[in-house]
């Protein structure tokens, strides 16, 4: 198949529906986790530069990608003279976004680690970044090959020249119109006591370990909400200075902090079963006897398969709810002084704020 009809074929049918059935799935889901990592930290670096902040800003990003997905596919669609430029633009886009993930999880651990997960492209559902890869590729080594002919502007049209712009409204009214995430009703099962350390020898004698925490305070911590935000994307930087107990993400914690912990000095980490580097710091800073309180906050997103074990047998041990997704890197190290939070490190190279809020 050479000449108009290959470029019909992939060009104008097969690539576009292959946009379209990514871009209804993340429209579907608005799931800001399931993004590939460099366009969600692309989006993330944008937020400071935006007006919006935060989630309203994820949601706003989430519906201005899909919506020029849309548009894109209305494109090869109605123009068939600019079908095969965006085509091949958009797959070798996406090829590259998909290097981006796979490659450094191929320098961590191999193909196994790169085979993992999904891609995001399809949203929850979706193949792993591997198998995406090679699709996007052989479409574009297809779209390559499909160079159009003087015929290729006498094949059918699906629209007509001006009705690329009827389309891109009804796309835009779509994406407007697809209402926010349902808050999610906090029941007694999503907010389970902590498991993190269950299997663990040193936290099973947590209970008689752990350090004798400062005196209670007077300020008890604030009764946890019924109901949750679809997902939380915290700004960390913007915490130093405010109370831990003031933060929507920290009232998630299940079950609540001690009330001691808005008296005196704390430490809070919050961390990954899974997260190699959260694993590193508590061992190297958290295995043997505290100084101060330590509570450890893990985050209920992983698969229980790939737990590492608690090395810290003296940690209060949390977790958030469970339903929310919770969009930040981890590991995450909050210093506290009386309920206030006076430090925070998000970086786990930054040995030197590391060991200004453990070492002290």
């Amino acid at each position: 198949m050479r000449g108009p009809r290959l470029h019909f074929l992939i060009c104008r049918l097969i690539v576009p529906l292959w946009l379209l059935a990514g871009a209804s799935y993340k429209l579907w889901e608005r799931n800001p986790k399931l993004l590939p990592p460099p366009v969600l930290n692309t989006v993330l670096a944008l937020d400071p530069l935006i007006w919006l902040d935060g989630a309203a800003w994820m949601d706003s990003a989430l519906r201005l990608i899909v919506l020029s997905e849309f548009v894109l596919v209305g494109v090869m669609l109605a123009m068939p003279r600019l079908a095969r430029p965006v085509a091949v633009a958009v797959l070798a886009l996406f090829c590259t976004i998909l290097l981006a993930v796979i490659v450094p999880e191929y320098q961590k651990g191999g193909w196994a680690q790169a085979w993992k997960g999904s891609c995001g492209c399809f949203g929850a559902s979706g193949p792993n970044p591997v198998i995406m890869l090679g699709i996007d590729a052989a479409l574009l080594m297809l779209a390559l090959l499909a160079r159009p002919t003087p015929a290729t502007a006498a094949l059918p049209r699906l629209f007509g020249l001006g009705s690329a712009g009827i389309v891109t409204l009804l796309a835009a009214s779509v994406v407007s119109f697809v209402p926010d995430r349902a808050a999610i009703v906090i029941d007694d099962a999503q907010a389970a006591a902590p498991s993190p350390a269950a299997d663990s020898p040193s936290a099973s004698a947590a209970a008689v370990q752990a350090v004798d925490p400062p005196p209670t305070s007077a300020s008890p911590w604030p009764k946890r909400p019924a109901t949750a935000q679809p997902y939380y994307i915290p700004d960390f930087a913007k915490w130093k200075g405010t109370r831990l107990d003031s933060q929507d993400i920290a009232l998630l914690t299940s079950p609540p902090p001690p009330d001691s912990i808005n008296s005196g000095s704390w430490i809070v980490m919050l961390y990954r079963e899974d997260c190699d580097h959260c694993h590193e710091i508590l061992l190297n800073h958290f295995s043997g006897d505290l100084p101060i309180p330590v509570l450890a906050i893990a985050i209920p997103d992983t698969d229980p398969a790939g737990a590492l074990e608690m090395p810290c047998g003296k940690c209060e041990l949390r977790k958030l709810v469970k339903g929310p997704d919770y969009v930040l890197t981890t590991p995450v190290l909050l210093r506290l002084q009386d309920g206030v939070i006076r430090d925070v490190v998000t970086d786990h190279a930054d040995t030197d704020g590391i060991n200004r809020i453990t070492v002290r």
